[in-house]
């Protein structure tokens, strides 16, 4: 089994990028990774409150369904939407009903992903990161923007001290005082799902974040992301044994070695890249600002343009299980697919007519968007005809 099959991640929208319709993770060899400086949730600290959005519950909506929402997931047959003012909702009969959940925090959730049906985790603006261990009924916070930055400050100090400090330790130790001065201000935008106990946290300026425990604890990782300039790391995908991060100015990041240290690619272009995608049989597919689309068949080491002929940005997409078709979506609502392993593309006539930043296929086939308009349905039957 290849870590594409044992390995549930999210990308910036939520989108899971591996064979299975909603997989389980596997444990995934982090146990011999160094985890020094591991912050103990507490997020009734009197210390750290201050932060309304922190402290403040999720708005309770009248249509859960209809707010704004940036991310879809499903756990077994439950699917999951996470949006805007803390609020995450979930179906149990293919998006036709949503139930909204039990949320501690007022903020934008813009990931969430699950290990099993039961244990997932949500993240967002505010340096959050939320657990549920009932099937998303209810959410706890685990982590927030004041702990992690004091994450980061302790990762930048470990790596300045010893016999053999780290060359990058000054510039470490000036991006934590500057994340310090600043606050909990940046937030987080995907997450990469092992296994019960293993996740990573990936946002803004490089903030990474890993816990080995099931989040009762947890890490700095930005020091294991090579790259001095701390781009916005946008989306995570796993393909066969490597997982890939697309990130803010082009930048493509590789994993080989289960998430240890992430080494940059070549970079197809300098424009910002949104989301990242593939499999063993079509490659790597990475899409952002302004219509930018490039697939590599050769690990990241060279880039070819796809062929869409649009200057919409490109914020998501997803693999259909079960066959090669690639859909990616632009914040315009336009949908493109690929029936042909990403060589040509179609738009999709007949969507619904709103901005679009997430997507997720049901049980039935159907294809569930999320936008600003909240969710709405796509039958199957459309994709098929495009």
């Amino acid at each position: 089994m290849n870590a594409e099959d044992r390995v549930t991640q999210q990308n910036n929208s939520g989108n899971a990028v591996t064979r299975r319709r909603c997989v389980t993770g596997i444990a995934a060899g982090f146990s011999s990774l160094p985890f020094a400086a591991a912050w103990p949730a507490n997020p009734t600290d009197p210390a750290l409150t201050g932060i309304d959005t922190i402290d403040t519950p999720a708005i309770t909506v009248r249509s859960p369904a209809a707010v704004l929402l940036v991310a879809l997931t499903c756990a077994g047959r439950r699917l999951f939407a996470c949006g805007e003012h803390g609020v995450i909702i979930y179906s149990d009969d293919a998006g036709a009903n949503w139930v909204q959940a039990s949320v501690p925090v007022n903020v934008t959730l813009t990931c969430i992903g699950f290990a099993t049906e039961n244990l997932g985790w949500a993240a967002g603006h505010a340096g959050v990161i939320l657990a549920t261990s009932d099937a998303g009924k209810t959410w706890q916070l685990q982590l927030n923007g004041l702990q992690a930055n004091q994450l980061t400050l302790a990762a930048a100090q470990a790596a300045q001290s010893g016999n053999n400090p780290s060359p990058g330790a000054p510039l470490a130790l000036a991006r934590a005082g500057r994340f310090g001065e600043e606050g909990a201000d940046k937030p987080f935008l995907s997450l990469l799902v092992f296994s019960p106990q293993k996740l990573i946290a990936f946002g803004a300026y490089r903030m990474t974040m890993i816990t080995l425990d099931g989040g009762k604890s947890w890490a700095d990782w930005s020091l294991h992301v090579y790259d001095k300039y701390s781009q916005n790391l946008y989306a995570t995908a796993v393909i066969g044994t490597d997982i890939y991060l697309a990130a803010e100015q082009g930048l493509v990041f590789k994993s080989s070695d289960a998430g240890n240290s992430f080494l940059p690619v070549a970079s197809p272009s300098a424009t910002t890249l949104f989301g990242v995608l593939g499999s063993l049989a079509i490659g790597v597919i990475v899409f952002g600002v302004a219509g930018a689309g490039f697939r590599s068949i050769d690990g990241g080491a060279s880039w070819t343009p796809l062929a869409l002929t649009t200057q919409e940005n490109l914020v998501a997409g997803l693999l259909l299980p079960g066959t090669n078709w690639i859909l990616i979506a632009s914040d315009a609502g336009t949908l493109f697919l690929s029936k042909d392993q990403g060589k040509k593309f179609s738009v999709v006539s007949n969507t619904p007519p709103m901005s679009v930043f997430a997507l997720q296929q049901t049980a039935n086939g159907d294809l569930l968007l999320a936008g600003a308009a909240g969710i709405n349905r796509l039958p199957l039957q459309i994709l098929a005809n495009a």
